[in-house]
Protein backbone atom coordinates (compact mmCIF):
# COMPACT_ATOMS: atom_id res chain seq x y z
CA UNK A 1 0.00 0.00 0.00
CA UNK A 2 2.92 2.28 0.48
CA UNK A 3 4.24 1.77 -2.46
CA UNK A 4 1.20 2.73 -4.43
CA UNK A 5 0.59 6.05 -2.71
CA UNK A 6 4.34 7.04 -3.33
CA UNK A 7 3.80 6.17 -7.10
CA UNK A 8 0.16 8.26 -7.27
CA UNK A 9 2.29 11.28 -5.60
CA UNK A 10 5.19 11.26 -8.04
CA UNK A 11 5.51 12.96 -11.29
CA UNK A 12 5.36 10.08 -13.98
CA UNK A 13 8.42 12.28 -15.71
CA UNK A 14 10.56 11.60 -12.47
CA UNK A 15 10.23 8.02 -12.37
CA UNK A 16 13.15 6.19 -13.45
CA UNK A 17 12.83 3.77 -16.25
CA UNK A 18 14.71 0.05 -16.40
CA UNK A 19 15.91 -0.47 -19.48
CA UNK A 20 18.50 -3.21 -19.80
CA UNK A 21 19.55 -2.87 -15.78
CA UNK A 22 20.14 0.12 -16.52
CA UNK A 23 18.92 3.46 -15.04
CA UNK A 24 17.38 6.48 -17.47
CA UNK A 25 16.58 9.29 -16.41
CA UNK A 26 13.31 11.06 -18.29
CA UNK A 27 13.71 14.62 -17.37
CA UNK A 28 16.70 16.58 -18.28
CA UNK A 29 18.83 19.15 -16.61
CA UNK A 30 17.04 22.23 -17.32
CA UNK A 31 13.79 21.04 -16.21
CA UNK A 32 15.32 20.88 -12.78
CA UNK A 33 16.69 24.14 -12.73
CA UNK A 34 20.21 23.35 -14.04
CA UNK A 35 21.30 25.33 -17.16
CA UNK A 36 24.87 26.34 -16.62
CA UNK A 37 27.85 24.27 -18.04
CA UNK A 38 30.37 23.97 -14.91
CA UNK A 39 30.39 23.84 -11.32
CA UNK A 40 33.37 24.12 -9.46
CA UNK A 41 34.42 21.76 -6.47
CA UNK A 42 31.34 19.40 -7.15
CA UNK A 43 28.56 21.62 -6.02
CA UNK A 44 25.97 20.16 -8.66
CA UNK A 45 25.11 17.30 -10.27
CA UNK A 46 26.44 15.58 -13.27
CA UNK A 47 23.98 16.15 -16.34
CA UNK A 48 22.62 13.80 -18.07
CA UNK A 49 23.52 12.30 -15.21
CA UNK A 50 27.30 10.56 -15.97
CA UNK A 51 28.43 13.24 -18.26
CA UNK A 52 29.54 16.65 -16.90
CA UNK A 53 29.01 18.87 -14.06
CA UNK A 54 25.88 21.55 -14.12
CA UNK A 55 25.31 24.11 -11.46
CA UNK A 56 21.87 25.22 -10.19
CA UNK A 57 21.45 28.78 -12.43
CA UNK A 58 19.91 29.95 -9.13
CA UNK A 59 23.66 29.17 -7.43
CA UNK A 60 25.34 31.10 -9.82
CA UNK A 61 27.54 33.50 -6.66
CA UNK A 62 29.44 29.90 -6.07
CA UNK A 63 31.15 30.43 -9.38
CA UNK A 64 32.70 33.97 -8.22
CA UNK A 65 33.35 32.40 -4.44
CA UNK A 66 35.43 29.81 -6.25
CA UNK A 67 37.23 32.59 -8.06
CA UNK A 68 35.33 32.26 -11.46
CA UNK A 69 35.25 36.08 -11.67
CA UNK A 70 36.89 37.16 -14.45
CA UNK A 71 35.50 37.99 -17.99
CA UNK A 72 38.78 38.36 -19.81
CA UNK A 73 38.29 41.24 -22.33
CA UNK A 74 40.10 44.28 -22.83
CA UNK A 75 43.21 45.62 -23.74
CA UNK A 76 45.75 43.29 -22.54
CA UNK A 77 43.76 40.27 -22.53
CA UNK A 78 43.94 37.26 -25.20
CA UNK A 79 41.71 34.86 -23.81
CA UNK A 80 40.40 33.03 -20.41
CA UNK A 81 42.17 30.08 -18.93
CA UNK A 82 41.02 26.52 -18.14
CA UNK A 83 37.33 25.83 -18.16
CA UNK A 84 34.60 28.85 -17.53
CA UNK A 85 31.78 28.99 -14.84
CA UNK A 86 28.95 31.34 -15.48
CA UNK A 87 31.04 32.73 -18.44
CA UNK A 88 33.73 33.79 -16.00
CA UNK A 89 37.41 32.53 -15.91
CA UNK A 90 39.63 31.71 -12.62
CA UNK A 91 42.66 33.42 -14.21
CA UNK A 92 42.93 34.93 -18.00
CA UNK A 93 46.02 34.53 -20.94
CA UNK A 94 47.32 37.96 -21.57
CA UNK A 95 48.32 39.42 -25.24
CA UNK A 96 51.59 39.81 -25.85
CA UNK A 97 53.40 42.49 -23.46
CA UNK A 98 51.07 41.88 -20.82
CA UNK A 99 51.23 39.20 -17.89
CA UNK A 100 48.62 38.21 -15.53
CA UNK A 101 49.45 40.00 -12.11
CA UNK A 102 46.90 40.77 -9.22
CA UNK A 103 44.20 39.63 -10.86
CA UNK A 104 44.68 41.49 -14.23
CA UNK A 105 46.31 41.44 -17.32
CA UNK A 106 49.11 44.35 -16.81
CA UNK A 107 51.78 46.02 -19.07
CA UNK A 108 54.84 43.38 -18.88
CA UNK A 109 57.73 45.81 -17.45
CA UNK A 110 60.76 46.61 -20.04
CA UNK A 111 64.07 47.56 -19.51
CA UNK A 112 65.00 50.76 -18.32
CA UNK A 113 67.07 52.23 -20.52
CA UNK A 114 70.50 52.93 -19.65
CA UNK A 115 70.84 50.77 -16.44
CA UNK A 116 70.89 46.87 -15.74
CA UNK A 117 67.63 45.48 -14.42
CA UNK A 118 68.12 41.94 -15.77
CA UNK A 119 65.32 42.25 -18.55
CA UNK A 120 67.72 41.35 -21.00
CA UNK A 121 66.88 37.78 -19.73
CA UNK A 122 63.47 38.26 -22.04
CA UNK A 123 65.67 39.46 -25.22
CA UNK A 124 67.97 37.64 -27.86
CA UNK A 125 70.72 38.52 -29.84
CA UNK A 126 69.54 41.06 -32.84
CA UNK A 127 66.40 41.73 -31.74
CA UNK A 128 65.08 45.45 -31.52
CA UNK A 129 65.30 47.38 -28.20
CA UNK A 130 62.40 49.62 -28.10
CA UNK A 131 62.14 53.10 -26.35
CA UNK A 132 59.50 51.62 -23.76
CA UNK A 133 62.10 49.20 -22.77
CA UNK A 134 60.62 46.25 -24.72
CA UNK A 135 62.57 43.61 -27.22
CA UNK A 136 61.17 42.44 -30.33
CA UNK A 137 61.86 41.02 -33.44
CA UNK A 138 59.63 43.20 -36.11
CA UNK A 139 58.82 47.25 -35.45
CA UNK A 140 56.09 47.39 -32.68
CA UNK A 141 53.35 50.01 -33.98
CA UNK A 142 53.50 53.09 -31.76
CA UNK A 143 56.55 52.66 -30.21
CA UNK A 144 60.63 53.98 -31.66
CA UNK A 145 63.39 51.36 -32.35
CA UNK A 146 66.02 52.43 -30.04
CA UNK A 147 69.01 49.68 -30.79
CA UNK A 148 69.82 46.22 -31.54
CA UNK A 149 70.48 43.96 -29.05
CA UNK A 150 74.63 42.77 -29.66
CA UNK A 151 75.30 41.51 -25.92
CA UNK A 152 73.24 39.76 -23.33
CA UNK A 153 75.97 38.61 -20.15
CA UNK A 154 75.35 35.49 -17.73
CA UNK A 155 73.89 38.44 -15.60
CA UNK A 156 71.46 39.05 -17.37
CA UNK A 157 72.32 42.73 -18.30
CA UNK A 158 72.03 43.51 -22.11
CA UNK A 159 73.62 46.16 -24.47
CA UNK A 160 72.07 47.65 -27.55
CA UNK A 161 73.69 49.11 -30.47
CA UNK A 162 72.58 52.42 -31.84
CA UNK A 163 70.84 53.00 -34.94
CA UNK A 164 73.20 55.07 -36.50
CA UNK A 165 77.34 56.18 -36.35
CA UNK A 166 78.47 59.15 -35.16
CA UNK A 167 81.29 59.42 -37.29
CA UNK A 168 84.85 59.33 -37.58
CA UNK A 169 87.12 60.85 -34.48
CA UNK A 170 90.33 60.17 -32.06
CA UNK A 171 90.50 58.42 -28.98
CA UNK A 172 92.36 60.85 -27.31
CA UNK A 173 94.52 63.43 -28.56
CA UNK A 174 97.15 62.88 -25.42
CA UNK A 175 99.10 59.71 -24.70
CA UNK A 176 98.17 58.31 -20.87
CA UNK A 177 97.87 55.46 -19.39
CA UNK A 178 94.29 55.78 -18.15
CA UNK A 179 94.59 55.07 -14.18
CA UNK A 180 91.62 52.85 -13.05
CA UNK A 181 91.34 51.93 -16.79
CA UNK A 182 92.14 47.86 -17.26
CA UNK A 183 95.07 47.24 -19.96
CA UNK A 184 95.00 44.85 -22.71
CA UNK A 185 97.98 43.22 -24.16
CA UNK A 186 96.05 40.88 -26.15
CA UNK A 187 93.22 41.10 -28.20
CA UNK A 188 89.93 42.15 -25.64
CA UNK A 189 87.80 39.73 -26.80
CA UNK A 190 86.48 39.27 -22.95
CA UNK A 191 86.25 42.71 -22.11
CA UNK A 192 82.31 43.59 -22.00
CA UNK A 193 82.70 46.32 -20.06
CA UNK A 194 81.75 49.45 -22.47
CA UNK A 195 79.87 51.50 -19.82
CA UNK A 196 82.32 50.88 -16.97
CA UNK A 197 85.38 52.04 -19.38
CA UNK A 198 83.44 54.85 -20.72
CA UNK A 199 82.78 56.52 -17.64
CA UNK A 200 86.06 55.83 -15.90
CA UNK A 201 87.40 57.93 -19.28
CA UNK A 202 84.93 60.78 -18.88
CA UNK A 203 85.50 60.94 -15.07
CA UNK A 204 89.34 61.08 -15.38
CA UNK A 205 89.26 63.37 -18.55
CA UNK A 206 86.54 66.03 -16.51
CA UNK A 207 88.80 66.15 -13.67
CA UNK A 208 91.91 67.54 -15.58
CA UNK A 209 90.15 69.84 -17.99
CA UNK A 210 86.94 70.52 -16.70
CA UNK A 211 84.80 71.71 -19.37
CA UNK A 212 87.35 71.35 -22.22
CA UNK A 213 88.08 67.81 -21.64
CA UNK A 214 85.71 67.02 -24.74
CA UNK A 215 89.01 68.43 -26.66
CA UNK A 216 91.45 65.47 -24.96
CA UNK A 217 89.12 62.32 -25.38
CA UNK A 218 86.53 63.54 -28.50
CA UNK A 219 85.15 59.93 -29.21
CA UNK A 220 84.24 59.41 -25.99
CA UNK A 221 82.48 62.64 -25.29
CA UNK A 222 80.81 62.47 -28.56
CA UNK A 223 79.41 59.50 -27.28
CA UNK A 224 78.55 60.71 -24.09
CA UNK A 225 76.48 63.43 -25.37
CA UNK A 226 74.52 61.59 -27.94
CA UNK A 227 70.92 61.90 -27.61
CA UNK A 228 68.65 60.07 -30.39
CA UNK A 229 65.60 62.27 -31.33
CA UNK A 230 63.48 58.74 -29.84
CA UNK A 231 64.87 59.19 -26.29
CA UNK A 232 66.04 62.02 -25.43
CA UNK A 233 66.70 61.48 -22.02
CA UNK A 234 69.38 58.58 -22.84
CA UNK A 235 71.79 61.13 -23.18
CA UNK A 236 74.54 60.45 -21.11
CA UNK A 237 74.06 56.87 -20.96
CA UNK A 238 75.64 55.77 -24.42
CA UNK A 239 78.81 54.08 -23.83
CA UNK A 240 81.91 53.30 -26.55
CA UNK A 241 81.90 49.45 -26.76
CA UNK A 242 84.42 47.71 -25.10
CA UNK A 243 86.09 44.96 -27.61
CA UNK A 244 84.41 41.89 -26.50
CA UNK A 245 81.04 43.53 -27.10
CA UNK A 246 82.69 44.34 -30.69
CA UNK A 247 83.40 41.13 -31.20
CA UNK A 248 80.13 40.00 -30.56
CA UNK A 249 78.92 42.13 -32.63
CA UNK A 250 80.57 40.61 -35.66
CA UNK A 251 80.06 36.93 -34.31
CA UNK A 252 76.70 37.89 -34.67
CA UNK A 253 76.32 40.72 -37.60
CA UNK A 254 73.88 38.47 -39.75
CA UNK A 255 71.39 38.56 -37.47
CA UNK A 256 71.92 42.39 -36.06
CA UNK A 257 72.00 43.37 -40.23
CA UNK A 258 68.58 41.79 -40.65
CA UNK A 259 66.92 43.52 -37.84
CA UNK A 260 68.64 47.04 -38.89
CA UNK A 261 67.61 45.95 -42.83
CA UNK A 262 64.01 45.89 -41.33
CA UNK A 263 63.52 49.29 -40.03
CA UNK A 264 65.26 50.96 -43.06
CA UNK A 265 68.64 51.97 -40.31
CA UNK A 266 72.60 51.77 -41.06
CA UNK A 267 74.08 48.28 -41.14
CA UNK A 268 77.02 46.63 -39.85
CA UNK A 269 79.79 46.77 -42.91
CA UNK A 270 83.07 48.07 -42.81
CA UNK A 271 85.30 50.58 -41.44
CA UNK A 272 87.58 50.59 -38.21
CA UNK A 273 85.74 51.04 -35.33
CA UNK A 274 87.00 52.28 -32.05
CA UNK A 275 86.38 50.03 -29.19
CA UNK A 276 86.83 51.65 -25.29
CA UNK A 277 88.95 49.07 -24.11
CA UNK A 278 92.65 50.59 -23.76
CA UNK A 279 96.52 48.62 -24.51
CA UNK A 280 98.61 51.39 -22.71
CA UNK A 281 99.53 54.75 -22.61
CA UNK A 282 100.17 54.95 -26.57
CA UNK A 283 97.35 52.87 -27.74
CA UNK A 284 93.81 51.27 -27.68
CA UNK A 285 92.06 48.77 -29.03
CA UNK A 286 90.19 49.03 -32.56
CA UNK A 287 88.11 46.58 -34.93
CA UNK A 288 87.80 45.89 -38.63
CA UNK A 289 84.39 45.83 -38.94
CA UNK A 290 84.44 43.75 -42.55
CA UNK A 291 87.01 41.04 -41.24
CA UNK A 292 85.85 40.62 -37.62
CA UNK A 293 89.90 41.06 -36.61
CA UNK A 294 91.62 43.21 -33.87
CA UNK A 295 94.44 46.10 -34.37
CA UNK A 296 96.22 46.67 -31.73
CA UNK A 297 97.00 50.64 -32.35
CA UNK A 298 100.82 51.29 -31.89
CA UNK A 299 102.78 54.47 -30.79
CA UNK A 300 101.11 57.58 -31.42
CA UNK A 301 98.19 55.98 -32.68
CA UNK A 302 95.40 57.00 -30.27
CA UNK A 303 95.34 60.23 -31.86
CA UNK A 304 94.23 58.32 -34.81
CA UNK A 305 90.68 58.76 -36.75
CA UNK A 306 88.53 55.89 -36.65
CA UNK A 307 84.53 55.63 -36.45
CA UNK A 308 82.31 55.36 -33.46
CA UNK A 309 79.18 53.51 -32.50
CA UNK A 310 77.50 54.20 -29.02
CA UNK A 311 75.68 50.98 -27.21
CA UNK A 312 73.24 51.02 -24.50
CA UNK A 313 73.03 49.27 -21.40
CA UNK A 314 69.97 47.61 -20.56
Amino acid sequence: MKIKTLLLGTSLSLIPQFVNAQCVATTDCATLGYTETFCPNGKGIKCPFGDKWACPSSKEETCAEYGFKYDCSGTGYASGSGTPCNNKYASCTCASGYEWKDGACTKRAGAILGQCTGYAKNCKIGQILNADGSCSDYRVSGVEPVGIVVYIGSDNCGQALALEGLGNFQWSTEYVDIPDLPNYSSKPVNDFSSCENTKTVIDYSYKQYGDSAYKYYPAFWQVYNYAPSSVPETKGKWCLPAGGVLDNIYQNKTAINQSLTRINQENVSSGTWWSSSENDDNGAWYWYASGGGFGNVSMNDKTRINYIRPVLAF
